[in-house]
């Protein structure tokens, strides 16, 4: 018995030990789990009741109250769809993935309703609903509003799901209420980040600094876009995200100059935006998109990031040399309006070569730091490749070159770069990530010696990647390889230079 009474203690002992925890542990804990499971940990015991209101983001989704066989059903009628004797079964399994949608949603709106009418005060910072596009939105608009004012809500995420019946029937989801907030001058909110919805009427808002939206269809009108950058002169980040538009003109037309934007994303290979008056603005990120920038429109812009995709098949030879064309004339038109940038980012995608380069490529008065990532092995790095970027950046310090795969030696001897009548004297650093010691990289290292009087470090790195730093940005990433004592002769040979003192580091 005595042994029995002593296994019991311990147990219960064991049972314990998590509650015995201070709160700022649980809290630590309860914020790696999702809303809902942590919300239900309120029901373990009177230890854990006051626990989930201390919590200050709440994530929503009407996905988690899904079971799995609504996966299955989903997974059933893709294959039925595929199928014409099977398409009567896919209308019914749409019907029944429908009835599984609007439950979740009904749950949803439930579980909202519940933690609004509990009456306790509580601060949430971020609010992030997932929501199904049916006949419950009303509610969810409501509840959205109530939130908003009740919590303090000052980062709200809304991402519209289409449900089977309306996966390819776009528009987006518009805000039935027209509003997120009954009083939006009180209101905390500083960041907005919408998917496949539609902005609600911004005006107002004086603490909204951050904008997003995304997946937006092409029926959406260009008014929309520019009715919400007019809204919020205060606006800092706008970030638009594989938008659509419909507009009389070609382009999409940013025309604000009240406007405070300082860092502009735009991403997608369909959207076509022209800036003619963002004067504040200081970075700007062109991914997979043409842009557009009139002379004198963006005079601030400091930090520039651009990501061009060419794909090079067999009978595309003239869209291939079109879109080459159009990536040169998009970095000469920025370089002509944009003269103040010092920060250079430039990423490539697709197999084939880039840019159609020119000597010179563009004058790039005041560029400091240069990126090249993801160079092709067809680039030529020895005739024309990064030394004339070199050349049109006379005050550039540091320049980093990332070449992803290990280029094929080229059959004849690449020619030798000819001197420049002007030489360098404020390029200081040279790092090239992906060196293989063919000659075509020897040449581009040699080239930066020769041509700049302050070189003072070059780094070699074998292997490494570009990593992503936050939606505007990328950083290079090293790996330590060996060397053998012929490729160190190899380098060394080409770096050296009896005038100048070179650091050389070899990873």
């Amino acid at each position: 018995m005595a042994r029995k009474d002593l296994l019991r203690r311990r147990r219960a002992c064991d049972n314990d030990r998590l509650s015995a925890l201070p709160d700022d542990l649980l809290l630590l804990i309860l914020r790696r789990l999702d809303s809902r499971t942590a919300h239900g940990a309120a029901v373990l015991s009177k230890r854990w009741a006051h626990l989930p209101r201390e919590l200050t983001a709440l994530d929503l989704k009407a996905t988690d109250t899904l079971p799995q066989r609504y996966r299955r059903c989903l997974l059933r009628r893709r294959e039925a769809t595929r199928s014409l004797p099977l398409a009567q079964n896919a209308r019914k399994l749409e019907d029944i993935a429908g009835r599984y949608q609007r439950r979740a949603m009904r749950s949803m709106v439930a579980s909202v309703r519940s933690l609004l009418a509990s009456g306790l005060h509580r601060r949430v910072n971020r609010l992030s609903l997932e929501i199904f596009e049916d006949n419950t939105l009303a509610c969810i608009n409501s509840l959205i509003v109530d939130a908003v004012d009740s919590w303090g809500v000052q980062d709200l995420v809304v991402v519209a799901t289409p449900t089977e019946r309306t996966v390819n029937t776009p528009p987006a989801y518009d805000f039935p209420h027209g509003r997120t907030s009954r009083k939006p001058g009180e209101s905390r909110l500083q960041s907005l980040k919408l998917a496949k919805c539609l902005p609600p009427p911004l005006e107002g808002f004086t603490a909204l600094t951050t904008l997003v939206v995304q997946d937006l269809p092409r029926s959406t009108p260009a008014a929309v876009y520019r009715r919400a950058i007019a809204a919020c002169p205060q606006l800092q980040i706008l970030h638009l995200i594989r938008c659509g538009y419909k507009s009389k003109a070609f382009a999409l037309i940013l025309n604000a100059p009240m406007s405070g934007i300082r860092e502009l994303l735009v991403d997608g290979p369909l959207m076509l935006v022209e800036i003619r008056s963002l004067p504040k603005l200081q970075s700007l990120t062109v991914l997979h998109a043409t842009l557009l920038l009139s002379s004198a429109a963006s005079p601030c812009i400091e930090h520039a990031s651009f990501v061009f995709s060419v794909d090079q098949r067999e009978g595309s030879s003239f869209r291939y040399n079109t879109e080459l064309e159009t990536n040169s004339a998009i970095l000469m038109r920025f370089f002509q309006a944009a003269v103040g940038t010092t920060d250079l980012a430039l990423r490539i995608a697709g197999p084939g070569m880039w840019i159609a380069l020119k000597n010179p490529v563009c004058q790039m008065a005041n560029v400091r730091r240069l990126l090249i990532a993801d160079v092709p092995s067809s680039w030529d790095v020895s005739g024309s490749g990064p030394h004339l970027l070199i050349d049109a950046a006379p005050f550039l310090e540091s320049i980093h070159v990332h070449v992803p795969k290990p280029e094929e030696e080229p059959c004849r001897k690449p020619p030798r770069p000819p001197s420049t009548a002007r030489r360098h004297r404020h390029l200081k650093e040279l790092v090239v990530i992906g060196f293989q010691g063919t000659e075509r990289h020897l040449h581009l290292v040699r080239y930066a010696v020769e041509a700049s009087t302050a070189l003072s470090r070059v780094a070699l790195f074998k292997h490494g990647h570009v990593k992503e730093k936050g939606p505007c940005g990328w950083e290079m990433v090293t790996l330590r390889s060996k060397w053998s004592d012929e490729e160190k002769r190899a380098v060394l040979d080409r770096v050296c230079c009896p005038t100048a003192q070179i650091e050389v580091v070899l990873g």
